[in-house]
């Protein structure tokens, strides 16, 4: 795990800050980890449900038996498990997820709205997954259709014209999980 995406601390001593640094930080763990494990991987076939609700389902790690060898005095507890943070066919405006034809590549970044920032009216021609790690983060679409996210929801970014909106009283943190192309943009402005 990459512990580089994690902001370091600004005070040795203990502040009214600290306890919500140290929660982002835990988040931004959980999801770097969750990454790498393929918890945060391209989302697979579920009811339609699962949009309102993200899954909060524990599951086992899949790991091939014939490689696995217990350590002495290991539990089932201590075994690797993974949270499904979301698993959905449709993006967050209820179309299909279209993958892109290219030669494929995948983008993984985080990004951090300051309060009362917008994002711009804009589209992404690509599957987007994001997962908020901290703040609250409303979507608003073009024809004013607005959905709010906090901190552990995860979703698959609209098809049509929206923006980011942070309305929150602290900055916004999210990961994006970009499922693109080579040489296909990731977002698009509209031309008027």
């Amino acid at each position: 795990m990459t512990m580089s995406l994690l902001p370091a601390p600004h005070s040795p001593r203990p502040t009214a800050g600290a306890a919500a640094r140290t929660a982002r930080l835990r988040r931004t763990a959980i999801a770097t980890g969750l990454l790498a494990a393929g918890g945060l991987g391209l989302p697979v076939i579920a009811p339609a449900v699962a949009l309102a609700q993200p899954a909060q389902k524990e599951a086992a790690v899949h790991q091939p038996t014939a490689d696995l060898h217990p350590i002495a005095g290991e539990t089932a507890s201590q075994a690797p498990r993974s949270v499904v943070l979301l698993e959905t066919p449709l993006h967050s405006d209820g179309k299909p997820i279209a993958y892109p034809k290219g030669a494929p590549q995948i983008l993984v970044r985080t990004t951090e709205i300051p309060v009362g920032a917008r994002t711009g009216v804009h589209s992404h021609p690509v599957p987007l997954v994001t997962y908020i790690l901290n703040g609250v983060l409303t979507i608003q679409s073009a024809t004013g259709e607005t959905k709010t996210y906090k901190p552990g929801d995860a979703f698959v970014e609209r098809t049509d014209w929206h923006e980011g909106i942070n309305q929150g009283l602290e900055p916004v943190r999210l990961l994006a999980v970009y499922v693109g192309e080579v040489g296909a943009p990731l977002s698009i402005k509209p031309s008027n």
